[in-house]
């Protein structure tokens, strides 16, 4: 083979494998911005570009979409990229916006040169989960996030938690077991040793104090936080039928599988509630009514799934409460899905509906 021939072999083989998947995930030690929108991180020791296309998401918000809902953080300044990266210091600690805290990141590497360019940014601060029984609270409005506010879970010296107001990692609702959202304004949480009231939280634990009641300590700022048990006496909407959904995994060439829960209209102590949805639509009674559909965007295409085996909701407990799994075969998946509970095998005036569901894309088996 001639050096000319040979030159030109060896670059057809740099150009087709240039590029290599790469996953890096440990402490971010440095952000240095080239411009608003662009520069380097540095994490254990490997120098990654982000730019503008990067995507940057917490486990509750992105950097796109606060940016196009034109959002400012606490120097009246939008969330370009250096500001989602280095802005805001963080509830309970001390280096500002993520440096110190845990990234993963997904890109590629150029293998000749070493560059890495990454594709999306994720972190949520660390990942600091606790489970436990609640065993004190103060929440004196509904969401039980005003100034003050906290949960303390095991025991009397066990960690408090306080919600993250950050808008980069904003907390979500307090839900119970089913996922649904509750009214925590002036209620106990602590149960009893024969019936406690169990929690899981997830969050960072801070390196300086927060505000915990009438004092400071540290604590756990979290961005989620959901009790162990389903609490029909602490619904925010105990009238009307309610669905919520765990996730929506789909796998194309195979399978979609669909779980979340389900509420009748309830009493406090979890009996039915009865009553009408709509003139001449009875309420549901029990969570083991009905049927669930879901439909999901495919191409451009709304696309209807039922369960493979036609099943209802199975009745939890109480029996107002339900779980729900739906299976069913798929070619292509979407990225997003309604999620419906049917009154019976009519698509009309679903009882509850859950939208814009993000879709966990598998790849084929």
């Amino acid at each position: 083979m001639s050096a000319v021939a040979a030159a030109a072999m060896m670059g057809v083989c740099a150009t087709a494998q240039a590029q290599v998947l790469v996953e890096i995930e440990g402490p971010l030690s440095a952000y240095t911005a080239t411009t608003a929108n662009s520069g380097t991180l540095t994490v254990m020791n490997n120098k990654i570009s982000v730019t503008a296309d990067t995507a940057f998401v917490s486990p509750t918000e992105t950097r796109a979409d606060l940016f196009a809902e034109g959002a400012r953080n606490g120097a009246n300044a939008v969330y370009n990229v250096t500001n989602w990266m280095r802005g805001d210091t963080f509830a309970g600690r001390t280096q500002r916006g993520l440096i110190g805290a845990t990234v993963i990141v997904t890109g590629t590497v150029d293998p000749i040169t070493g560059v890495i360019t990454a594709e999306e940014v994720f972190s949520d601060v660390a990942e600091n989960v606790i489970l436990g029984a609640i065993s004190a609270n103060q929440c004196t409005n509904q969401a039980c996030d005003a100034p003050g506010d906290y949960i303390r879970g095991n025991g009397p010296t066990g960690p408090a938690f306080v919600p993250n107001k950050d808008k980069r990692l904003p907390a979500g609702p307090i839900t119970d077991a089913g996922l649904f959202e509750l009214n925590l304004a002036g209620k106990s949480l602590v149960g009893t040793a024969a019936a406690p009231s169990t929690f899981g939280g997830e969050g960072y634990f801070s390196q300086t104090a927060v505000q915990v009641g009438a004092g400071s300590e540290q604590a756990v700022v979290y961005w989620a936080f959901e009790l162990g048990e389903n609490r029909p006496d602490l619904l925010l909407n105990p009238t009307i039928p309610e669905i919520s959904s765990l996730r929506i995994r789909c796998t194309e060439g195979s399978r979609i599988e669909v779980r979340g829960f389900v509420h009748a209209p309830v009493n406090p102590d979890g009996t039915a509630l009865g009553g009408n949805f709509a003139p001449g639509i009875l309420n549901p009674t029990s969570g083991g009514q009905g049927r669930i559909r879901v439909v999901m965007n495919i191409d451009g295409v709304p696309t209807t799934f039922f369960d493979e085996d036609g099943a209802p909701p199975v009745a939890d407990l109480p029996g107002t409460y339900g779980v729900y799994r739906l299976r069913a075969d798929i070619d292509q998946c979407g990225t997003e899905a309604t999620v419906f509970w049917d009154r019976g095998n009519t698509t009309t005036a679903p009882w509850a509906t859950v939208a814009n569901v993000p879709v966990d894309r598998l790849r084929e088996e």
